[in-house]
Parts: C-alpha cells; structure tokens; sequence
C-alpha cells in the first residue's frame, strides 16, 4: 500500500478454524504461521485515534499455533469524503500449524 500517513480501515477477525480463501476485490493476500506461547495475541491499540474500540482477543484455542491471513486493498479517493480511508485491511487468524508464508496475491 502506498499512503503512510492516510486514514484507513482495519477489520480483525478470529475464527476456530480456516476460514474460505476469498481474493476477488483485494490487491494483496499473503498468510504466514505465527505462534501465541501465552494465549494471548493481539493487535495492538493504534494512539492516533479512530479505533470504535478495543480490538478482540485472536488466540481463540489458546497457546499454539495460528496463522495470519491479511488482505489490502487501495480504495478510491473520494472527494467529498476527503477523510474517508485510502486503504482497507483485514487480519483472519486462525488455528494452524504451517509456519511457512504463502502469497495468494502480491502486491501488484
């Protein structure tokens, strides 16, 4: 993605097991295996503002292994909406025991 500092849309989203592959509408997707010795995994609270709250807990099976799925798009400027966000980003963690990455779809 390519604005650092724009406004932009953050979905997290934890599931018990792997959810369905979905690449229509997104630019990248890429998945890597991440590890939660403590159970916990979280995304960390952003300071600069506009979170509607505190972000869901993502080890959903306790400690283990999970894998992170994360999808981005760019969207459209929108000119009468100058704050609207200019990039849309989901996280999908779930149970899993792969640590290796897969790329479903670079970064074009």
């Amino acid at each position: 993605m390519t604005h650092g500092d724009a406004a932009m849309c953050l979905t997290v989203k934890a599931f018990d097991r792997a959810p369905p592959l979905r690449l229509t509408g997104w630019d990248q997707v890429v998945e890597v295996g991440i590890v939660s010795r403590s159970g916990r995994l979280v995304v960390p609270e952003y300071y600069g503002g506009g979170a509607a709250g505190p972000l869901p807990g993502l080890a959903v099976a306790g400690p283990g292994r999970y894998r992170l799925r994360v999808y981005a798009r760019t969207l459209p400027w929108d000119e009468d909406d100058p704050e609207a966000p200019l990039e849309e980003h989901l996280l999908v963690v779930y149970p899993g025991r792969s640590t290796g990455k897969v790329v479903y779809r670079p970064r074009g």
